[in-house]
C-alpha cells in the first residue's frame, strides 16, 4: 500500500494500528483531521477531511517546505472525488483566499493543482478542480507575465473548451492545399480528431475511425464529418503522409490549434453539434464507437 492510500485508508476507516498511524502522522507536515464516528458514508467522511484538512496547518510556514507541502496537498485532492462537491469548492476558495497576499505561494498552488488534477501523470484529472487554483493565477497582478504564461494558456484553453461551449475557430490548410476553416462544416455533427502521423496512439486510433462501418455510413448520410487536425505547419511532406487517409474526412494542418484547444491528451478528440458547440471531450475510444453503432442503428432501422 503507497502512502497515499495508507493516508486514506487511516482517515476514512481507521484501518490501522496506532503504532502505525503515529509513525505515518510524524511523517506529516501537520496533523490531519480525523472524521467523527457518527459520519459512516464515503460522501460523509471525506467531505469533513476536505472542509476541514487545513485546520492545523500553518498555511505561510507549511508552504516553504514545498515536497512537504505537495504530499499534503496530494492527499487533499486525493479526497475530492468522493466528497460532496459545494464543500470541494468552498474549501478550495477558503485554501486561495489564505494565499492571496502572498502572490510567490499562489503561483506554488496552482502548479500543485497543475500537478494533480492537470497534467497526463495525475491520478484523475479534474478542469473543475484545477481552474479556480489558475484563475487565481492570472487574476493576481503582482505575478509577472512570464511567471504565469503557462498556467495562464492551461486556463484559457481548458475554459474555453468545456462542454457547452462554441468550439473556438481553426483555420487550417487541407491536404490539398486550399483554405479552409472549421465553421465551415456546420450543418451536421463534428469529430474533431487532432492527431499526429507520427503518433502510435493515433495511428491506432485513426485505423479504428476510418474503418468502422457505423462512423462511414454516417458520414455518407451527411450526419457527421471527421475533420482530422495535423498541430503543425501544412509541408508538401505532411501531405504525402496523410494523402491515403479516409476520402470522407476533412484532413487539414495548422499550428494554431494548440493555442485554441486543450491537447493534454494524444490523440485528442472533440464531439461538436451541427451548431458548432462541445458535446463532448476526452472521449475513450470504446465508448465513441459504441455510442456511433447505436445511433447508426437508429438511422437505419
Amino acid at each position: 500500500m503507497n502512502f497515499r492510500k495508507t493516508i486514506i485508508s487511516i482517515c476514512l476507516f481507521g484501518s490501522m494500528t496506532c503504532q502505525t498511524t503515529a509513525v505515518i502522522a510524524a511523517d506529516r507536515l501537520f496533523e490531519y483531521p480525523e472524521p467523527p464516528a457518527e459520519l459512516e458514508s464515503l460522501q460523509e467522511r471525506t467531505t469533513y477531511l476536505v472542509t476541514h484538512f487545513w485546520d492545523r496547518c500553518n498555511k505561510q510556514s507549511a508552504i516553504l517546505n514545498r515536497e512537504k507541502f505537495k504530499e499534503a496537498f496530494m492527499d487533499y485532492i486525493s479526497f475530492m472525488p468522493y466528497a460532496e462537491a459545494e464543500s470541494v469548492h468552498t474549501s478550495i476558495e477558503q485554501l486561495i483566499a489564505g494565499y492571496e497576499k502572498t502572490p510567490e505561494h499562489l503561483l506554488t498552488l496552482a502548479e500543485l493543482a497543475e500537478d494533480a488534477v492537470y497534467n497526463g501523470e495525475a491520478d484523475f484529472t479534474s478542469d473543475e478542480i484545477f481552474l479556480p487554483f489558475a484563475k487565481a493565477v492570472v487574476g493576481n497582478k503582482k505575478i509577472s507575465k512570464e511567471k504565469k504564461a503557462r498556467i495562464a494558456h492551461e486556463a484559457k484553453v481548458v475554459e474555453q473548451t468545456q462542454v457547452g461551449k462554441d468550439a473556438p475557430e481553426l483555420n487550417y490548410t487541407l491536404r490539398d492545399g486550399s483554405k479552409s476553416r472549421l465553421s465551415e462544416t456546420r450543418g451536421a455533427h463534428v469529430l474533431l480528431f487532432v492527431n499526429d502521423p507520427d503518433c502510435e496512439d493515433c495511428r491506432m486510433t485513426r485505423l479504428r475511425l476510418s474503418t468502422d462501418h457505423n462512423i462511414n455510413q454516417l458520414i455518407d448520410s451527411g450526419l457527421l464529418r471527421i475533420v482530422s487536425i495535423y498541430p503543425d505547419d501544412y509541408t508538401p511532406e505532411w501531405a504525402s503522409d496523410v494523402a491515403g487517409y479516409n476520402h470522407r474526412w476533412i484532413v487539414a494542418a495548422t499550428p494554431e490549434v494548440d493555442e485554441e484547444y486543450d491537447l493534454r491528451n494524444k490523440p485528442t478528440l472533440y464531439y461538436l453539434n451541427p451548431e458548432g458547440k462541445i458535446l463532448s471531450k476526452d472521449l475513450e475510444l470504446e465508448n465513441l464507437l459504441e455510442a456511433f453503432h447505436v445511433v447508426n442503428t437508429k438511422v437505419t432501422h
